[in-house]
């Protein structure tokens, strides 16, 4: 179906064109993300209630939500303590009662009467033979109409905005949106699939009739956006290969001698995999197509040799590099590895981040656009409008930066505009067949060995009774002149928790326990200066231990720190705890990383024992997903990407793979996707993703 004007406008139109969406409900809307017509529409549900099953209240289970039809007995009667307002009755049906509790929904005494039926689905909790059910949903009860009481959809809400009017604003968009939406997919890849039609999916998503409905919608629009999100990737891949002009780097005899005299002087040996990621790196700086390569590896295994020795390559070559860490500590501590590295070329390595003072920066841009400066190491303040280079023929990156990266550096306009090298360096091991699709705009080069020589860490769980026994190990290993990390999930203490804050366990270390140290504090609210400062001083050894949050979770080197202690544990994701107990084990001294947690919940214990068990990041990163589901670490945002709404990474790889083949047909026959018969898929890409392929130039 061809898409209209009219319903390209359908489909744009705001929500405050809809009766009763002004003010504050068109704000809570857009908290949400839901502006247009369009966004009400793809607002996808979460779960799904079946008030199909009614049950009898003297059939009640404990613990279950159920779907009951009873009559209200007694007025709701209203209490209140403080701000808590709790609303009580009691429901009925012919042969049993039922307690119920709303709290702060007032207006509800006057929605409820006394005597009529009522249709309520709520969770159940029993107290010896009394049966009650908090917060029930409710609409009145007509027996001619039971068919209607069926699969009803559960969306994503905020505080304010009830189901029921995100409901009826969807159900009042879809009929006009139904048959303006254009079938993305060719017709040959949804017959081979078996995959139902656009319309019917879009509209029964959020009515199904049946279980199965709900699945047979869900699965094809999952098939629909990572079909459209990685046909995107393609295209911008193809576009690379067929449009962008790279510059091919390669070196003279003399630079080359140069070259090899720093590479042989390296105070290591490469591993295998690091010397087969370099030739990899090597022959994509000798094509005449721009690279876009993913390097993958583990804690500690060695991505920054690497671009230090890519970016030198780049210099060398007479073209500028440049690195871009996502925080200022990791900046500097690149910087510091680099200057370290590549000290005996000669070659002025420049370091850019919020923090530097106003005069320096002038003079480090206009070193910059002059070409008198070749490498640089920065923040995303890197791709600013107001940093210009004279000659970037490289850019090392974060996975979260790389659309940024490649919008903001193309140099030069129109046909001879020159892409520069592009690499990137994933900060997370993650399982390779989700990298394939998550990294599908990439080549993907994989170090999976770690340096010779390093110790395995050790690694205990522990409880808070063990707390003088690990406080007595801390003494020991300061006084021996190691460091210490202790790593807290919060920054203050808040109420109703007994979580750690580092606040709190840096007063009581500081005052209490090691008066006689060194102690050091670091978490993100900080200023960048204090932040960089406090870390200066753990990196110099003037700080013995170092109590922070997660801001030194990806890429701080100490060497010196040997011992890391994690307070409630339990409360970080297992590819996290891997990522924390990566900033140790990285000297010549035995390693000791502890976990101390108090939860009693069985598969937090069992993440622990995983950790325990393993030090192999991409195993870990398996049992994470097997344990937890994708979340938020197999999700789509912190790769750069938008977030999946329906399409769940571990649970639909099968329809993964059945797009990567459909998608691989298609490259061979379209790449650039140029012919009629594709040009929906065009449209859909503008529609779906058209503000992130704007900006990474789709």
């Amino acid at each position: 179906m061809n898409q209209t004007r009219e319903g390209t406008d359908l489909f744009s139109r705001p929500v405050t064109a809809l009766p009763g969406v002004a003010g504050r409900r068109a704000a809570l809307l857009r908290r949400l993300g839901i502006t247009t017509w369009f966004d009400l529409l793809t607002w996808f549900p979460r779960d799904f209630e079946d008030w199909s099953m009614l049950t009898p209240l003297t059939e009640l289970i404990d613990g279950e939500d159920q779907t009951f039809v009873a009559r209200v007995v007694r007025k709701p009667a209203v209490t209140r303590r403080g701000r808590l307002s709790i609303i009580r009755t009691i429901l009925r049906d012919d042969a049993q009662a039922v307690a119920a509790v709303w709290f702060n929904q007032t207006w509800l005494v006057d929605r409820l009467k006394v005597d009529p039926w009522y249709i309520f689905r709520g969770r159940i909790t029993r107290s010896g033979a009394t049966f009650s059910v908090q917060n029930p949903a409710f609409e009145p009860w007509d027996p001619q109409k039971e068919s209607s009481y069926g699969i009803r959809p559960i969306y994503p809400l905020t505080e304010g905005l009830s189901q029921g009017v995100l409901r009826r604003l969807i159900q009042t968009v879809i009929p006009r949106l139904i048959g303006q939406i254009p079938e993305p997919l060719p017709d040959r890849i949804r017959r081979r699939h078996k995959l139902c039609a656009v319309d019917f999916a879009y509209s029964r998503i959020h009515h199904p009739s049946s279980w199965e409905e709900a699945e047979i919608c869900r699965r094809r629009l999952a098939f629909e956006e990572l079909f459209l999100l990685l046909a995107g990737l393609q295209l911008l891949r193809s576009q690379s290969r067929n449009q962008d002009l790279g510059c091919v780097l390669t070196l003279s005899p003399e630079q080359t001698r140069k070259f090899n005299q720093i590479f042989t002087g390296l105070p290591f040996s490469l591993t295998q995999a690091q010397e087969r990621t370099w030739k990899e790196v090597l022959k994509d700086l000798a094509s005449p197509q721009p690279m876009n390569r993913l390097i993958q590896g583990d804690v500690g295994s060695g991505k920054t040799v690497i671009a230090a020795l890519s970016m030198l390559w780049c210099a060398l070559a007479g073209g500028q590099a440049a690195l871009m860490a996502p925080t200022a500590i990791l900046a500097r501590q690149h910087f510091d590895t680099l200057s370290d590295l590549l000290s005996a070329s000669g070659e002025p390595i420049a370091l850019l981040t919020g923090s530097t003072p106003a005069k320096e920066r002038r003079q480090l841009l206009s070193d910059l656009a002059d070409g008198q400066i070749r490498l640089l190491v920065g923040t995303h303040a890197l791709i600013e409008e107001s940093v210009s280079f004279h000659n970037l023929l490289l850019a090392v990156t974060d996975e979260q930066h790389r659309f940024g990266v490649r919008q903001r550096i193309k140099l030069g306009s129109g046909e001879a505009a020159v892409q520069p090298h592009v690499l990137v360096m994933s900060a997370t091991p993650i399982p390779r067949t989700l990298a394939l699709i998550l990294y599908s705009d990439l080549d993907i080069s994989l170090i999976d060995q770690l340096p010779p020589g390093r110790q395995p860490i050790r690694t205990y769980t522990a409880v808070s009774g063990d707390r003088p026994r690990i406080e007595g190990i801390m003494r020991r290993q300061v006084q021996a002149g190691r460091q210490v990390y202790v790593v807290c999930p919060m920054i203050e203490e808040q109420a109703a928790t007994d979580l750690k804050s580092a606040v709190s366990t840096y007063n009581r270390l500081a005052q209490q326990v090691f008066p006689d140290f060194r102690i050091g504090l670091l978490h993100g609210s900080l200023k960048a200066d204090v932040k960089e400062r406090v870390m200066q001083s753990f990196m110099q050894g003037e700080v013995q231990i170092l109590v922070s949050t997660t801001v030194i979770e990806v890429g701080v080197d100490n060497p010196n720190a040997n011992l890391m202690l994690i307070e409630n544990a339990e409360r970080f994701g297992l590819a996290q705890l891997h990522q924390l107990r990566g900033r140790i084990g990285r000297g010549t001294h035995q390693s000791l990383c502890i976990l101390l947690s108090d939860s009693q919940d069985e598969k937090a214990r069992e993440r622990l024992r995983i950790l325990c068990r393993s030090e192999d990041g991409f195993e870990i990163a398996e049992r994470d997903l097997e344990l937890r589901g994708p979340g938020e670490f197999f999700g789509t945002r912190q790769h750069g990407l938008p977030p999946l709404k329906l399409a769940n990474l571990y649970r639909d790889r099968q329809l993964l793979a059945d797009v990567q083949v459909s998608l691989a047909e298609l490259a061979k026959r379209d790449p650039l996707l140029e012919s009629p018969e594709n040009q929906p898929i065009r449209r859909a890409l503008d529609t779906r993703y058209g503000q992130l392929f704007k900006r990474i130039g789709i």
